[in-house]
């Protein structure tokens, strides 16, 4: 295997070293918790294990401390089926990792003074309107990036493809319907964290990219990481998206949600970044964040529910990311998926240590099995056997893929499927066009025709879905009336127990 180490020497030295001349890597002599033998494997070992049993082409693992970038090496193949290496060097989409740092890209506006975390953000941003008046006068940035705002959890990953620019995603959130009261609850929503990031760069004089760039990327000198899916494609040097069975996924671009979703970077980046974390904001001796900013980030904002690796009632929701307690130690985490991605970047406050991973297979478990073997080697084993866990874990990611299908008691279609064709309309997605294709039918979303599909669940409601897994199906129950032969509109709703969203009310346009 060809691979790119560095290594730091510190209590924790780690095994390998990369020779200048790039020759095959040879172990080093090291101690500490990483290079020692835990059940007979070192943790590089065990990572190269993991990475065959999950079937994961190609993954980074980065070990950061506050020191700077303690561990960083590449594991397999940037594309099945070919020999170029992953290294550290190797951009990957971060996904929903993006959340975390768009959450210190808008804390470095509230050090200066720009924004704050717990004024409305109608104080700043007038434009800034929910479908609740209550919610619209007293929303802040803590509610966006803690996800306590009443936005309805995973919805809205159909915005970003219908090609909006920011002013109108923002104008559209006062249509978006809430699903439960103001701060009521967590429920996680990328559109909730774009409209904070916007609300807060809008009023720098920045776009969402450009505050990415400006507040953290440059300053911390990530010169191979970019806001936007174009960052990929600079040089050949990139991640390739697969699916479960090792196919080649197309990318998925969430460029319009931005800091949702969108920032690539690489794992000898990433580390620059959470070493400024684990340094309580400072980078080789120079401030990024206050050390106020980053406590107030890594703060517990709301409570999720259980969460972590040992299950812990108290999880919470922080300024993009969570907080979960491994045995007495306080663990700062965000995970992302995106198609064919996965990501997790997991920090140690009390310990000044983090660890990153990085790895393109569609929703493997593999990036949170070698975060529960880094757990149990730096701090304390756990007493459980979490990678048998993780692993029984990885059933419910790929329950997340399945379309959900119609009951056993549904009822038939009693029309012709030309009752349902038609123009439809909604004021928070826009035109939805309902087309025949002989005996199925098809939509078409937006000014740009994005795609999707029906199929017939019960009696007047169809399924709709797209080709991006990562856009959850919707049932569509239309509505006929005053004896119209044509539907006059539809309700979406959602399958119990299945992941899907409501997509709301339409009505036909014509």
């Amino acid at each position: 295997m060809t691979a790119s180490t560095v290594i730091r020497s510190r209590w924790f030295a780690m095994l390998l070293l990369l020779a200048s001349t790039l020759a095959p890597l040879q172990p080093a002599h090291a101690e500490g918790p990483l290079a020692r033998e835990v059940n007979g494997v070192t943790f590089d070992q065990f990572i190269q294990k993991t990475l065959e049993d999950y079937g994961v082409p190609g993954a980074v693992v980065v070990v950061a401390s506050d020191e700077g970038t303690e561990f960083l090496k590449g594991y397999g193949v940037r594309r099945r089926g070919e020999t170029a290496p992953v290294d550290g060097d190797t951009r990957f989409q971060l996904a929903s990792m993006s959340k975390f740092i768009a959450a210190t890209s808008v804390g470095a506006l509230v050090d200066r003074g720009v924004v704050s975390w717990d004024a409305p953000v109608r104080t700043f941003s007038r434009d800034t309107v929910l479908a609740e008046p209550y919610a619209t006068q007293n929303v802040t940035l803590r509610d966006f990036f803690a996800h306590r705002t009443g936005l309805p959890a995973y919805t809205d990953d159909l915005l970003p493809q219908l090609d909006y620019g920011p002013d109108e995603l923002l104008h559209r959130a006062r249509f978006q319907q809430f699903d439960h009261s103001f701060r009521s609850r967590w429920a996680y929503s990328n559109y909730g964290i774009f409209l904070g990031q916007y609300s807060a760069s809008r009023v720098a004089g920045m776009s969402p990219p450009q505050l990415l760039s400006n507040m953290m990327l440059v300053p911390l000198g990530m010169t191979r990481s970019g806001p936007v899916q174009a960052e990929l494609f600079k040089d050949d040097n990139r991640a390739t998206a697969h699916n479960i069975d090792g196919s080649i996924m197309p990318y998925e671009n969430v460029d319009k949600f931005s800091g949702a979703g969108a920032i690539v970077s690489t794992g000898r980046d990433i580390g620059r970044w959470m070493t400024m974390l684990l340094g309580q904001g400072t980078f080789d001796g120079k401030p990024i964040l206050s050390k106020e900013t980053v406590t107030e980030i890594f703060a517990a904002s709301m409570v999720q529910g259980v969460g972590g690796p040992l299950n812990d009632p108290n999880d919470s929701s922080g300024l993009g990311c969570e907080s979960y307690h491994f045995l007495r130690w306080r663990v700062i985490e965000k995970n992302g998926a995106l198609n064919g991605m996965r990501t997790i970047v997991t920090l140690i406050p009390e310990r000044r240590l983090g660890i990153a991973i990085f790895a393109n297979k569609q929703v493997t478990v593999f990036p949170e099995a070698v975060r529960a073997e880094f757990l149990e080697r730096v701090l304390a084993p756990s007493g459980q056997d979490l990678q048998r866990q993780i692993h029984e874990e990885q059933k419910g990611w790929f329950a997340l893929l399945d379309v959900p299908k119609p009951p056993a008691d549904a009822k038939p279609l009693a029309r012709d499927l030309d009752a349902f064709t038609g123009l439809f309309v909604s004021p928070l997605y826009g035109s939805l066009a309902v087309i025949r294709n002989g005996e199925t039918l098809a939509v078409k979303i937006g000014a740009h025709d994005f795609p999707g599909r029906l199929t017939h669940w019960s009696a007047d409601s169809f399924l709709i879905t797209f080709e991006n897994p990562d856009i959850p199906p919707g049932l569509l129950t239309f509505a006929f009336k005053g004896g119209d032969p044509h539907a006059t509109g539809f309700d979406g709703s959602k399958v119990p127990n299945a992941f899907t969203t409501d997509y709301g009310h339409f009505d036909r346009a014509e």
